[in-house]
């Protein structure tokens, strides 16, 4: 065999290691992928502070369909002053990759009376969170209302009667490189049956500092949603009380920020 001969073999066998040891590692690779372990189940119950509520929450794995690949599903159930009003309805489902999921099962505790947080991950302080003012303009009750966003909580809310609100504290969703989306969703019911899931995604640029505020407004036909810091400053389907109160938070906000900055810079020069 030629000095030629034996080059291009040398090269052909290279290169069929190569294709072996490519479809090696993407079968590998492949093989990681669908044994990743499945988020697990879990089942809560637990009763609001005055025992108005009385909740469970639970994941169920399941065998994927043709017409529902998800392999899990959560469902809630409650009862109001032993009324029951909502009995294992689906409320999220997905596989690993999407939907909630909870490295451990989460823990629940309750925020208001009728709203509890669900979430793996610690909750900060009100100075450290942003702002989610929450309103239902529609003529109707939501016999729940649940809201997620980027920062993995899930917020529920039960039984929110017509043109009444609330305020929440949710982590931040601060932004990264020159800039960096950040989402809000929303999954509710009324009353009547009228379901409903629609979000938005919002431009948070790198430099966002301070308190962010989002506000989410129900209504028979849509759900809006609204960002001051990150929008612009528009709050039209809120009362002037509710901007007030706004206003105030964030003056209070920036004052504290401003009074840890300069303690920050006492404590540096001295």
């Amino acid at each position: 065999m030629t000095k030629r001969n034996k080059t291009l073999v040398l090269i052909a066998i290279g290169a069929v290691t190569s294709l072996i040891l490519i479809a090696v590692g993407v079968e590998i690779l492949i093989d990681s992928y669908l044994e990743m372990p499945e988020p697990p189940p879990f089942r809560i119950v637990s009763s609001s502070p005055r025992q108005t509520y009385a909740i469970t929450v639970e994941r169920k794995q399941r065998e994927p369909t043709r017409e529902d690949w998800t392999s899990w599903k959560i469902y809630l159930s409650y009862t109001s002053q032993g009324q029951r009003v909502l009995n294992e309805v689906v409320v999220a489902g997905g596989d690993f990759s999407t939907g909630p999921y909870y490295k451990e099962s989460p823990r629940l505790n309750w925020i208001h009376e009728n709203t509890f947080r669900l979430s793996d991950i610690e909750s900060l302080p009100e100075s450290k969170s942003n702002v989610l003012h929450i309103r239902n303009d529609s003529a109707n009750t939501l016999s729940y209302l649940i809201v997620s966003g980027g920062s993995g909580e899930w917020f529920y809310i039960l039984n929110l009667a017509p043109q009444a609100s609330l305020k929440l504290n949710a982590l931040p969703q601060s932004g990264g490189g020159y800039s960096s989306l950040g989402w809000i969703s929303a999954d509710g019911q009324f009353i009547n049956g009228g379901e409903f899931s629609v979000g938005k995604n919002f431009r948070i640029p790198s430099n966002a500092k301070g308190l962010g505020c989002y506000c989410l407004s129900v209504k028979e036909n849509a759900v809006a949603f609204v960002s001051r810091d990150f929008e612009g400053y528009e709050l039209r389907e809120f009362t002037p009380e509710e901007r007030k109160q706004n206003e105030e938070e964030r003056k209070k906000f920036e004052a504290r920020q401003g009074t840890e900055v300069d303690g920050k810079k006492s404590t540096k020069f001295t």
